[in-house]
């Protein structure tokens, strides 16, 4: 392997110490996308497929977002009509031109576009550009300083795939 791959290896190793104070990961299944964790406590969003009986993407709501309460015997529970409109929602726009693509949005950060593509029956992936490279997103992070009324972001991190290579790619976004 090449030394550039070790040193993106390394990096992502320490861009990744902020999520490993052993924080569980959702189990890896044909539905899921991504997920976000947080620095406020071990829940963690998920972000799944949402495919009919027959493999395809459901196109009134493509994707179903909960949450895995990990620090509640791990228990699944729905968002809040709050956290769907300014937290963890997603927004998703049938493409016109391209079957099985949707245009999405997280209602929190609407300027970052991700694509949800539909490869084959029951696999679906989100992409979106990390680091100024075509990346599948695999999660995210998200440091906040939670002491006020409503937590404001201080930084988000990207964790995903380069789709080209499939080497890890990482980005760093500074919100303040």
């Amino acid at each position: 392997m090449s030394p550039l791959f070790y040193i993106l290896l390394l990096t992502c190793g320490l861009a990744t110490e902020s999520i490993s104070n052993n924080y569980p990961i959702p189990p890896d299944t044909n539905e899921l996308l991504f997920y976000i964790q947080r620095n406020h406590n071990s829940n963690t969003i998920v972000y799944n497929a949402n495919f009919d009986k027959n493999g395809i993407l459901k196109s009134d709501c493509p994707i179903d977002v909960y949450w895995i309460r990990y620090e509640e015997d791990g228990r699944r529970m729905e968002l809040r009509k709050i956290e769907k409109l300014f937290a963890y929602g997603a927004v998703c726009q049938k493409s016109d031109t391209i079957s099985g693509m949707y245009q999405v949005h997280l209602v929190a950060d609407q300027s970052h576009i991700f694509l949800l593509k539909q490869n084959e029956p029951f696999k679906a992936i989100i992409t979106t550009t990390i680091n100024n490279t075509p990346a599948q997103l695999c999660h995210m992070y998200i440091q906040a300083d939670n002491s006020g009324w409503w937590p404001k972001v201080e930084y988000i991190e990207l964790f995903g795939k380069n789709t080209n290579s499939q080497e890890i790619v990482y980005e760093k976004i500074y919100t303040q």
